[in-house]
């Protein structure tokens, strides 16, 4: 019997060295656990209540705004001086930032001591539609409703759809407003600087779109963007007729490779101006 090499054995002969060194291991542990019991006796001492009045936002920076304004930001995200520094979700924060049609993307960040920072990414206006007043649409094809009221963003207006049922902040890309955002994308290339001449883009035909020039010109053209080589002929006949001190009524550019100039129908000559009698003789 004094030969059994079993496993209760092995078991017993593994827990007597633990046993042994359990005293040697106070010294070193001892340390350790008075110096938990003393930071657990100095925070039962501070004044939480007064801590927690202090910790409060005392500064809001917004950046990133160009249409809206810091205190709107402000109004969106919920936040001001005062606010509880310590529950403040910023997730939350950036969320309710995000809600906003007008808002493409936010970020929120603590500054010390006990800032906050907003930087947001607004959604730039390309094309006004109907809506019964004119609204504004983004590059993406999101619906914004005006700033203020009768207040847009100086941008062409989009003929033909009109969107009177449609809520902001919905996404409007029918075939007509991605024709529409095409022209502008093509009319704003730097070699052309074509954008800040147009006054309205009509896109109510299927097969040709019609470009209002600020000057009363119609530019007459297939439904989608032609070339870029065919823009810059406009272009350049554009810039001609205004160095001739010219106006065109119409720039046609449905045939391939050509573009037609119809010269806007001249004044008529008026009368010279008389007194006394005797009839009066054309200039």
């Amino acid at each position: 019997m004094g030969f059994y090499q079993g496993r209760a054995l092995r078991t017993e002969r593994a827990r007597e060295p633990r046993r042994r060194n359990l005293p040697a291991l106070l010294p070193r542990l001892l340390p350790r656990l008075l110096a938990v019991l003393l930071a657990l006796v100095i925070l039962s001492l501070l004044p939480w209540r007064r801590l927690r009045r202090a910790a409060v936002v005392t500064n809001v920076r917004v950046e990133g705004v160009h249409y809206l304004d810091s205190a709107r930001v402000l109004k969106i995200a919920d936040i001001r001086p005062g606010a509880d520094l310590l529950s403040l979700d910023l997730e939350r924060v950036r969320q309710r930032l995000r809600l906003d049609p007008r808002i493409a993307g936010a970020a929120v960040t603590r500054t010390l001591p006990r800032g906050v920072s907003i930087r947001v990414v607004e959604r730039e206006p390309v094309l006004l539609v109907q809506h019964g007043e004119p609204w504004e649409v983004d590059s993406c094809g999101v619906l914004l409703s005006p700033l203020a009221a009768g207040v847009v963003a100086d941008v062409p207006l989009l003929a033909g759809p009109r969107f009177e049922r449609v809520k902001a902040g919905a996404w409007i890309l029918t075939p007509q407003v991605r024709r529409g955002i095409a022209w502008v994308r093509a009319l704003a290339a730097p070699d052309l600087q074509l954008s800040g001449q147009v006054s309205q883009v009509d896109v109510s035909q299927s097969d040709s779109t019609e470009v209002l020039l600020m000057s009363g010109t119609r530019v007459l053209s297939p439904a989608w963007p032609p070339s870029h080589q065919d823009l810059m002929a406009l272009r350049v006949v554009l810039a001609d007729l205004q160095h001739r001190g010219t106006r065109a009524e119409a720039v046609d550019m449905r045939f391939r490779n050509q573009v037609i100039v119809r010269p806007g129908k001249p004044a008529a000559t008026p009368s010279a101006a008389w007194s006394g009698p005797g009839p009066a003789r054309q200039s």
